[in-house]
């Protein structure tokens, strides 16, 4: 009775411990996996909000691309000595080689382009209520009621290069969940600057000189900082 009764828990022991195992195995490794390969994030940056998806498609490699949105409208928004009332649209979508310098940590190093929809619209309308008024392009006095509207568009060059770093920080041992940040900078080049109005010829020679002066001051930023950060799923 005694024998019987032992093998039957030598019996058991096996059993649970076949059953066991795997599933310790599949913890430990739950654990320590090093990365997901596919991921998704919603975006707030410099570049506006957006989303964007990764692939990290082996240990040191992977690719990522998104898109990006923001849109804010000013008035009395004064630009070489002219007062506009301005619409600016910042309009991205990154791609990006993602290198991993150690496969255990989620630093990268991001190259690649975005496609740049940025632009800067403005116009001077004419005051109905503060009547005739007058504007200085490009050194010369002018009357509103005479040239009408003065358009203003700014647009920055469609493919811009960036560099950009940077890491993950779980919320959880299997690494599904985290929050990221990007610390880059794009190349957007010197902007092209249209000028027009509605009304009235204005000389061209003032015309010119105007849009040079705003493609000159446009010409200090054609560094564009991206400040990123991120929530996100990998799986």
């Amino acid at each position: 009775m005694i024998m019987q009764k032992a093998k039957r828990f030598v019996l058991g022991a096996v059993l649970a411990g076949l059953i066991l195992v795997p599933t310790a195995r599949a913890d430990e490794a739950a654990e320590t996996v090093n990365y997901r390969p596919v991921t998704f994030s919603v975006d707030a940056s410099t570049l506006g909000l957006g989303v964007s998806a990764g692939w990290r498609f082996q240990d040191h490699l992977g690719l990522h691309a998104g898109v990006n949105y923001f849109g804010l409208s000013k008035d009395g928004n004064e630009i070489e000595g002219v007062s506009y009332n301005t619409d600016l649209r910042l309009f991205s979508a990154p791609v990006a080689l993602d290198i991993y310098p150690w496969a255990s940590n989620p630093f990268r190093i991001s190259v690649g382009v975005l496609w740049n929809g940025n632009q800067l619209e403005g116009v001077v309308p004419q005051d109905p209520v503060a009547g005739r008024t007058f504007i200085e392009i490009g050194g010369a006095s002018y009357d509103s009621a005479a040239i009408g509207n003065l358009n203003m568009k700014v647009e920055q060059e469609a493919v811009t290069p960036f560099v950009s770093i940077g890491t993950s920080f779980y919320f959880d041992k299997a690494k599904h969940w985290s929050l990221s940040g990007e610390l880059g900078v794009a190349y957007t080049g010197s902007p092209e600057v249209a000028l027009n109005n509605t009304g009235g010829p204005i000389n061209p020679a003032d015309l010119a000189a105007e849009q040079q002066q705003i493609e000159d001051k446009m010409d200090d930023y054609k560094f564009y900082p991206i400040l990123k950060i991120s929530l996100n799923f990998s799986f």
